[in-house]
This record gives structure tokens, C-alpha cells and sequence, in this order.
């Protein structure tokens, strides 16, 4: 029996793709039709990423401001006061951009979620392994 994927979150083998996260669930590979990936972005609109990130950069001034007068005027003052401003504006500001990769198909007549996880290696790894499990049913069948 080969075994094209064997990992923590699947189990892909010559008839069935065994998913174990977040439930257990099992795949026949003979009811799959029209496997395809979607790249869905996590930082939808309305979760609260923009706010956050002006609250951020907002401290990171008023700390810059009321840092001012306490260190006073002297130069390497000033550019340390400036460049601690900055990072922590900047890490504020910094846009995260993670992705959750899914695996879709019809199977048995209607549209399910077969994989999803955010590790790209991960399924990259589970990706080629259902495609190898599948030209192998294919072939035989």
C-alpha cells in the first residue's frame, strides 16, 4: 500500500486522504472532482488590524513627545528619543501578511474543505501528496 503524505495534520494513501485536524475526517480519492487550492489572506477588513496598528504608532509618538523635555536637548538625546520613536511606529505599522491555504473539491456530489492549514511548507507537502495519490488512483482505475 503506498503512502504519499504521512504528517501530524494527514494521512494520504492509495484510495483515501485522512485529514486530522481540527476533526477527523476521511476522503475516498475514487469521490474527489475538481481539486483546487484557495489562498485565502487572514487580515480580513473589520478585524481590527488598522486600529491596532494606529494605537501603536499613536503611543509611539506621545513617548517621543513626553521623552523630549525628561532627556533633554542634547543630540544623541534627540536621535535616541527619534530612533525609539520610529521602530516602535514602525513595528506598529508593520503589515503582517499570513495566509491560510486550503484544499477544496466536490466530493460526492457537493463542495468541501478538505485541508486548510497557515505553514506553507505544510501544504505544499500535503498538496503533492494528494496529487501523486491521485494520478496513482487514476492510472490503476
Amino acid at each position: 500500500m503506498p503512502v504519499y503524505y504521512r504528517g501530524p495534520c494527514a494521512h494520504i494513501d492509495h484510495r483515501y486522504f485522512a485529514v486530522r485536524v481540527p476533526e477527523p475526517r476521511r476522503f475516498a480519492l475514487r469521490g474527489l472532482r475538481g481539486v483546487h487550492i484557495v489562498c485565502v489572506p487572514s487580515g480580513r477588513a473589520g478585524t481590527g488590524g488598522a486600529t491596532t496598528r494606529l494605537y501603536a504608532t499613536g503611543t509611539a509618538g506621545v513617548a517621543a513627545a513626553t521623552a523630549w523635555p525628561v532627556l533633554g536637548t542634547g543630540a544623541t538625546s534627540v536621535a535616541a528619543t527619534i530612533a525609539a520613536a520610529f521602530l516602535v511606529g514602525t513595528r506598529g505599522c508593520w503589515r503582517t501578511r499570513t495566509h491560510s491555504y486550503e484544499l477544496h473539491a466536490c466530493y460526492r456530489g457537493s463542495w468541501r474543505l478538505l485541508f486548510a492549514t497557515t505553514d506553507e511548507r505544510m501544504f505544499e507537502q500535503v498538496r503533492r501528496g494528494l496529487v501523486r495519490a491521485m494520478e496513482y488512483h487514476a492510472d490503476t482505475n
